[in-house]
């Protein structure tokens, strides 16, 4: 499968372990692409990138350095790949990781961390950073500044107290609604595309 649909065949037991590729050996093939490159080279460039994206981002393991091959077999017709619910498959994988995490014996958790921090500081705002950038669409983007956040009250290097915190948390504590539509103005203009999910009985997830 891997030299079909990738062009290059990783080598067993060093980078192919099991069903499982290293991300580290598709940056290192995969992370140029050559000049004038036919149109089934820049397939297998796009599916290595995906690839990527998914075991390092989006669907990450535990350890966070391997990504499984059954992720490349729904990639093998892109325009096909492009209608399946991605962020769905995203956002089941970060729940089944966050049940996991809560066994006692468990010492690290796999999914997509970026989103679950985002939606925490959507919510709890007395652990969001200080940042001085608008909201946007999508509303992760809020946190891509980098240096024009203030991190100077927020709690960090401390498990036990993050722990208690959480534990103690009260209900007025918590941001029910994305103050981000707010901010961009679009409270009004959402709310009545919410308050019509809800009667059909969808689930609402406003970020």
């Amino acid at each position: 499968m891997c030299s079909t649909y990738l062009g290059i065949m990783p080598v067993k037991s060093e980078s192919l372990i099991g069903s499982m590729i290293k991300l580290k050996w598709l940056r290192e093939n995969m992370l140029e692409l050559p000049e004038e490159s036919s149109e089934e080279q820049i397939h297998a460039y796009c599916r290595a990138y995906i690839l990527g994206l998914i075991g390092g981002v989006l669907m990450p393991e535990k350890i966070g350095n391997k990504v499984h091959l059954m992720y490349l077999s729904l990639l093998i017709n892109l325009r096909r790949a492009r209608r399946y619910s991605w962020g769905s498959a995203c956002l089941a994988m970060l729940y089944r990781e966050m049940c996991r995490a809560t066994n006692v014996s468990s010492k690290t958790m796999g999914g997509c961390a970026s989103l679950l921090q985002s939606w925490a500081w959507h919510h709890m705002p007395y652990i969001e950073p200080i940042f001085r950038i608008p909201s946007t669409f999508p509303l992760v983007c809020k946190w891509s500044g980098g240096k024009v956040f203030n991190f100077q009250n927020v709690p960090h290097n401390d498990v036990v107290g993050n722990r208690s915190r959480f534990d103690h948390i009260q209900n007025d504590q918590i941001v029910k609604e994305v103050r981000a539509f707010t901010d961009l103005g679009l409270k009004e203009e959402v709310k009545p595309i919410m308050e019509k999910l809800k009667e059909l009985g969808a689930a609402v997830v406003l970020d």
